[in-house]
């Protein structure tokens, strides 16, 4: 059972980061049908073909991330998925990568525990309830993105662009 371990989401400011990984682009609705589905098949490639060994100067080798990015529509439109890890610049992106710059900006961070995928869907329904409620702050739709520390398995932090 997952367990929502941050239930009020801690505000953060980020500096700005650099992230390279492999790409899928989606929706939500394809998402929600497992013909059209992406997500799952890319982090499970990610784990089989060890990809951030396969990323160079990696800034925390033990940290894989997963960058949603490129929003179109906010939550409904087509969105990326970049699977992989946070590096010192994207001046030599591998072949068949893809290399972001994320902007220094403020972040929700939701902390979820528990089985994986599990916990993740679990997280991210935790995140769009908090944002149907009235909140003081809303999504900006520019990057978001979720941190796997293998010293911590079995724990995502959903970090989520606010303004």
């Amino acid at each position: 059972m997952t367990e929502v371990t941050q239930i009020d989401p801690k505000l953060v400011s980020l500096y700005g980061m650099y992230i390279v990984g492999w790409e899928v682009r989606t929706t939500n609705a394809d998402e929600s049908d497992p013909g059209k589905a992406k997500i799952g098949s890319l982090w499970n490639r990610a784990h089989e073909k060890n990809l951030v060994g396969s990323i160079p100067e990696v800034r925390e080798p033990g940290v894989m991330l997963g960058a949603y990015t490129r929003y179109q529509g906010g939550g409904t439109g087509p969105y990326s998925l970049i699977v992989g890890a946070e590096v010192h610049d994207v001046d030599d992106v591998p072949a068949g990568m893809t290399g972001i710059t994320v902007l220094a900006q403020e972040y929700l961070v939701f902390t979820v525990s528990g089985e994986m995928p599990q916990t993740v869907i679990d997280g991210w329904a935790a995140v769009w309830k908090y944002f149907s409620g009235n909140t003081a702050l809303t999504r900006t739709f520019t990057t978001d993105f979720e941190r796997y520390d293998s010293a911590k398995p079995g724990v995502v932090e959903i970090h989520v662009a606010v303004r």
